[in-house]
């Protein structure tokens, strides 16, 4: 394979890509892709190592590096994408219309959940002159999220008119119109989405948070519900799920659900919050108590954790931790009225105690002194 001319390899690769043909170009798949069939995988890999081969004999083509990228996306290699596509902008043709370059490194720190720099490459993409589907989807998601909504629906609205059975574009003019206050027209689209998709569970997810918000909590459910049919374990769902058994008081369901998103995701600290307060008020004070020790390194978001954990200290017997508690507080922020107030009457409660210790043992000697017998003295 090594002796291979990079023409050879190039003409070889563009053989697979053929192949490939049937499906979307890179710039205009989805977002978030399906497993790919196993004998379509083969043929990316089998193109990737092309590639491969093709840049180890011109490492600073960024033209193949971006087609790599591409490949390494659509197979849901995302870190390795990223890489490629640095190297393909890095060494990009001044001949080549590279806006579509940013337009993938946006997806994919779409992906990544890096808003900022995503956004920043729908805009460079924009200034390139990037007008496929997927630059206009691209902008019209990100617009959305920073909640530019009037910018999302010209971005959405070219993107509608290139591909008119995307469910993605139905499903984030949804989230825009939401945004403007069109509650109406955003469930009407979003019941589109799940027409042209019926496993897009954000959909499910969204219409379940726009029907909990309109306290149609029997709705809500029943969009949660058919969600949890598709992937029983979604964060989203079921926390929302878990927020509405919660302000319907039922708190057993609310903490099943709540329990299973955070196996799924243990980071999330507004569930650790949320069970150690349902426990809380149940009085259940050692089952709340990890949850709220999971906390106090978020006392900036969670101010009043200090406060509970000190009175789930206090009545399961804890006194130690909780001095130890305030004492980590006050060290950090010696101002705190609240912690001041609970240390003080922690110190006196403990001191208190130990004086009536002291006090109950001489009482305890006092008593075994006058309880002794008396000597009889006898006269010889």
């Amino acid at each position: 394979m090594k002796e291979m001319s990079t023409s050879g390899k190039i003409g070889r690769w563009l053989g697979y890509i053929i192949l490939l043909s049937a499906c979307r170009p890179a710039e205009q798949k989805e977002l978030k892709i399906p497993p790919l069939p196993n004998g379509e995988q083969a043929v990316i890999q089998t193109s990737l190592v092309a590639l491969t081969d093709a840049i180890e004999d011109e490492p600073r083509n960024g033209s193949y590096y971006f087609r790599r990228a591409a490949l390494y996306e659509q197979a849901h290699r995302y870190g390795e994408s990223l890489q490629d596509i640095n190297k393909a902008i890095e060494y990009r043709s001044t001949n080549e219309a590279y806006g579509r370059y940013y337009v993938l490194r946006g997806r994919i720190y779409l992906l990544q959940n890096k808003i900022d720099q995503a956004y920043a490459d729908a805009i460079q993409s924009e200034k390139l002159g990037a007008q496929s589907a997927a630059a206009y989807l691209l902008r019209g998601q990100l617009y959305a999220i920073k909640g530019k909504y009037r910018n999302a629906m010209n971005a959405l609205k070219e993107a509608k008119q290139m591909t008119p059975f995307d469910p993605q574009v139905y499903y984030w003019e949804a989230n825009a119109l939401a945004g403007l206050g069109d509650t109406a027209q955003a469930i009407s689209l979003f019941h589109t989405t799940l027409q042209t998709r019926k496993d897009y569970i954000q959909a499910y997810n969204r219409l379940t948070e726009i029907y909990a918000k309109q306290k149609d909590f029997v709705t809500a459910k029943q969009y949660a519900y058919a969600g949890l049919k598709i992937d029983s374990n979604n964060v989203l769902i079921n926390n929302n799920l878990g927020s509405i058994y919660r302000l319907s008081k039922q708190t057993d369901s609310a903490v099943y659900c709540f329990q299973r998103s955070l196996k799924r995701d243990t980071s999330q600290h507004n569930l650790n919050y949320e069970l150690g307060r349902i426990f809380f008020e149940k009085k259940n004070y050692w089952t709340a108590t990890p949850y709220f020790e999971k906390l106090t390194t978020q006392l900036g978001k969670y101010p009043d954790v200090p406060e509970l954990l000190a009175v789930c200290y206090d009545l399961t017997g804890q006194e130690r931790v909780k001095m130890e508690l305030l004492q980590a507080v006050l060290a950090v922020d010696s101002t705190d009225k609240k912690t001041i107030l609970l240390y003080d009457a922690l110190n006196r409660r403990i001191t208190y105690k130990r004086r009536q210790m002291v006090m109950d043992s001489l009482a305890t000697k006092k008593q075994q002194i006058i309880n002794i017998a008396p000597v009889e003295i006898r006269r010889r």
